[in-house]
């Protein structure tokens, strides 16, 4: 039985501006006035460094509309200390950042629950998350979001697992906790001491730097910390600091951060003297015995007339009246001395040697994955794997023909102009340019005729673009002025857009982050000139640090879940180690990608199937070749990463059976390697997963027997789907996992608890708590060597009584699957057959169920795979449970062959993998 600590939300002092009904705690009203309409629930007393789960009823308005939204309301978690302050973290497990709350997930709408509820207009709603130290409190917020009509919150509790002592867990182990997630949410926190922790940031003479942190400290009373200042020209060479700042012979020139409470936020703001490019910072403690910590990466912004926010009105008409407003704001000193209008000041800025050096990242990504894909033939368009589009002459920039988010975004990136520059030809050039021109004076920056157009992944994209098209232009004989300069202001207005996008820290540890950190850093290069270009390039130098120390990390792990993204971050790392190597103020950057590259690389080649597929975990694209991809990477940007050994080993790719374990990497894969077509694998993801933006897929796998490709995964990508088909590819039941009674995963994440040898076989035990604190759930693989069988079995212990579980086996849409009887199902391929059987353990089987695109309302599509394009395919599903009381275990058995089956079943029985079951 698994020991839960239920906690309920305390009463909040009168005054407080929680909707509450009269002085009942257990129910709160939320209307539909706006998104400031909520209800706050205090938790007090949590245990650190544990997962919890917030759980509460909900009840909607009968004429409720907007019954299918995945994000019908949110919920809001602000982490408090014991004396009530808060903490910036800059990632919370289960959580994703917010900007009206500290961190939040959705709610979704009455659609995704059971249909039982449209009697009782009711849902049981779920949210798991970790609560890191140093955070003994929580409050939390239930907003309203779209919901049309005024909805109730009742019975709200915390759920988390009680602590067991170090004498009772070795006595019973199945009562051990959880190990601490991989991805810490203070790694990147920095511990202050008596040596000053440096930062440096660009800046813009006489132009205030707003520079926005936290401090957290556990022993209030030992004083707070410093900020030591100094100033550097373009030499490198300090200067004077203005007269407003402290100035002591020790330290020099400072500004000090008092620490009052467990917590303090602070803002810095520096004025730069004329001459000044760039500032360090170095964050200290005036005592050694004081206990503080750093909370980075911090926000910056430069003064409020310089924010996109203060500078778009409707006199400005487009990029250049823009870029124009920019000039006028900034100080004479900082653009330049002589009075020439904004043509004359764009013009100084094209400088063809730093546009030729600027690192475009997306073009280079592009051609590794596709090897130079063609998607603009003559007049016909194709691309998100729909079919050839005719180009208008002249587009007006709406068009919509596949009724796509995906097509629309790739549309809007403007990727495919470079298909006309790729051959040099001033024609085609030209051509680019003036397409890209239409686009500008279509798209006004306040506004877009499309709204996906301003998404931050076709921002970075369309920016480097420009760029290229920028320095091809140049290097023309007849260069188009007017076109030249549109093109600057254009590159300038994304500029502005990305810095503010990323000094406020809104897509951290995702691969948005170093998308957009990577077309900033290429806008600073190609345009060095810009005054405001030493500041975007120390923004986005930071966040490429931050972003890539999370998303690959020591010893492969990584927070993404998708291997075809990590895949993609690799290679973009690659890609900027080779551009930055003669780059002194990225030298700790290049250190970096050098450290994490080879062991992520590793990771991923190990788990490769012998076609040269990745697992499609996570949003995956379809009909990409993985192996060719890794192939062009390695010649053109890491040949160097062969003369580690071990990543030799893995390219090798030996033959014969082989298990690969990675509790870092999140990965399981067995394959039987054979340089013929009968090659098998199995591959399971166990990487931590989120509450909203990752695919609930912990302990899922694809399998493959004799080359056929089996079972999979429905895969899909992130901007392909949206509404109802995109929150079923997200969902537990659009993968190979187990509900129990009902309840699709959450957040969490999986580890290995054990590894067993047996006779030409292996078998893996999985432990996982994406089930919330009131499941204790384990999922075990079994393998023959040569993999003509496995078995999967899933053990649920519950606190709540008796139990029962289903599973899923999604099918590629080539295979067909045909029930034989109550306990034997078989799956078809030509002349292959695939015998699936049920093996109860602890409790009873259930039966099977078969489904192929069942649509049904929201909550309940099932049965489709991702079709390569935007849209979705039938696929079959073998859905099979088991019920029993608080402790249930049960499972399929897979085999291509007799004999298979029967090997597999003799070792099932043994008393090996009973104890593991157990």
């Amino acid at each position: 039985m698994v020991d839960v600590r239920q906690i309920l939300p305390t009463p909040r002092e009168r005054g407080d501006e929680s909707s509450q009904e009269g002085t009942d705690t257990r129910q709160h009203v939320v209307s539909n006035q706006n998104r400031w309409s909520r209800a706050t629930l205090d938790f007090r007393d949590l245990s650190q460094d544990v997962w919890c789960e917030l759980t509460f009823q909900i009840c909607w308005h009968p004429e409720e509309k907007s019954r299918a939204a995945h994000d019908f309301a949110v919920i809001g978690v602000d982490f408090l200390t014991e004396d009530g302050s808060s903490i910036d973290f800059a990632y919370a497990p289960g959580l994703n950042r917010a900007q009206i709350d500290p961190h939040s997930c959705h709610i979704a709408g009455p659609d995704y629950y059971d249909p039982s509820s449209d009697q009782t207009h009711t849902g049981r709603v779920h949210c798991t998350f970790l609560v890191p130290s140093p955070t003994k409190h929580i409050a939390v917020t239930i907003r309203s979001w779209r919901n049309s009509h005024p909805f109730t919150i009742q019975d709200a509790k915390l759920l988390q697992v009680a602590h067991t002592t170090d004498d009772a867990a070795q006595a019973d182990p199945s009562q051990s906790v959880p190990p601490p997630t991989l991805n810490d949410p203070r790694r990147s926190w920095v511990e202050l001491k008596m040596e000053p922790a440096w930062l440096t940031y660009g800046v813009v003479p006489a132009e205030t730097l707003f520079v926005r942190g936290q401090l957290i400290t556990q022993n209030v009373s030992a004083g707070g910390a410093l900020a030591r200042v100094i100033f550097r020209n373009r030499n490198g060479e300090i200067v004077a600091s203005p007269d407003d700042l402290p100035t002591s012979p020790v330290v020099g020139a400072y500004i000090d951060i008092p620490v009052n409470r467990q917590t303090r936020r602070f803002t810095l703001e520096l004025t730069p003297p004329d001459q000044a490019v760039t500032v360090d910072i170095g964050f200290q403690v005036w005592r050694d015995e004081a206990q503080i910590s750093l909370v980075t990466p911090l926000e910056t912004s430069l003064s409020d007339n310089l924010l996109l926010e203060s500078i778009l009105s409707e006199e400005i008409a487009d990029a250049s009246a823009l870029v124009g407003e920019v000039f006028r704001r900034l100080r004479p000193a900082s653009v330049s001395r002589t009075n020439i209008g904004t043509p004359g000041l764009i013009d100084n800025l094209i400088d063809f040697q730093a546009l030729a050096t600027a690192p475009t990242i997306q073009d280079k990504l592009q051609a590794l994955q596709q090897g130079q894909p063609e998607t603009l033939v003559g007049d016909q368009l194709t691309f998100g794997g729909l079919k050839a589009w005719p180009l208008p002459s002249m587009p007006d920039w709406t068009e919509d023909p596949y009724q796509s988010p995906a097509w629309r975004l790739e549309y809007h990136s403007l990727s495919w102009l470079l298909d006309l520059v790729r051959d040099r030809q001033a024609s085609g050039a030209n051509r680019a340019v003036d397409l890209a021109v239409s686009w500008s004076r279509a798209n006004p920056p306040a506004n877009p005729k499309d709204p996906l157009s301003a998404y931050p992944a076709s921002v970075a994209i369309r920016a480097e673009v420009l760029l290229r098209l920028l320095a091809v232009a140049t290097s023309l004989k007849s260069r188009p002025p007017e076109k030249l300069r549109m093109l600057v202001a254009e590159i300038i207005q994304h500029g502005l857009a990305l810095a503010e996008i990323l000094s406020q820290n809104i897509f951290l540890h995702s691969i948005l982050q170093v998308r957009v950190a990577c077309a900033l850093l290429s806008a600073s290069i190609g345009l060095p000139n810009f005054p405001l270009s030493p500041y975007w390039r120390s923004v986005a130098l930071a966040q490429l640090r931050n972003g890539f120390d999370h998303l690959l990390g020591p010893q492969g792990s990584s927070n993404e879940q998708s291997q075809h993204c990590r895949l993609e971050l690799i290679s973009i790392g690659m890609i900027l180690a080779e551009h930055l190597k003669d780059q002194h103020e990225a030298e700790d950057l290049r250190q970096l990608l050098d450290a994490r590259l080879k062991d992520s690389l590793k990771a991923l080649v190990a788990v490769t199937d012998p076609a040269g597929m990745l697992a499609p975990f996570g949003d995956t694209p379809r009909k990409l070749h993985h192996a060719s991809w890794l192939r062009r990477l390695i010649s053109t940007y890491g040949r160097h990463l062969l003369s580690d050994r071990a990543l030799a080993e893995e390219l090798a790719y030996p033959q014969g059976p082989r298990l690969h374990t990675s509790d870092h990497a999140g990965l399981i894969a067995f394959r039987n390697y054979l340089q013929k077509p009968d090659w098998s694998y199995l591959c399971a993801s166990i990487n931590e997963q989120r509450q909203d933006n990752g695919h609930h897929d912990c302990t899922s796998f694809v399998y493959s027997a004799r080359g056929v490709r089996w079972i999979t995964d429905p895969g899909g990508s992130g901007m392909m789907e949206s509404g109802p088909t995109r929150h079923y590819l997200l969902s537990s039941r659009a993968h190979n996992v187990a509900i129990p009674d009902f309840r699709e995963q959450t957040a969490g994440f999986g580890w290995i608890e054990a590894t067993l040898s047996l006779d030409q076989a292996r078998a893996v035990k999985v432990g996982t708590n994406v089930h919330g604190p009131c499941y204790k759930h384990s999922r075990v693989f079994v393998c023959l060597d040569d993999m003509n069988a496995i078995a999967i079995f899933d053990r649920f212990r519950s606190s709540r009584g008796a139990a029962k579980f289903e599973a899923n086996l999604h099918f590629e849409d080539n295979i067909a699957l045909a029930l034989v009887n109550g306990k034997l199902a078989i799956a078809f391929h030509k002349r292959d057959r695939l015998r699936i059987l049920p093996y109860p353990v602890a409790g009873q089987f259930t039966g099977f169920m078969v489904k192929n695109g069942h649509a049904g309302r929201a909550g309940t599509m099932q049965g489709y795979i991702t079709d390569g394009a935007s849209g979705l395919k039938s696929a079959n599903v073998l859905n099979h449970g088991f019920a029993g009381a608080s402790d249930v275990c049960g499972g399929v058995v897979l085999g291509v062959t007799e004999d298979g089956l029967k090997r597999l079943m003799s070792l099932i029985a043994s008393q090996q993998v009973q104890n593991l079951l157990s």
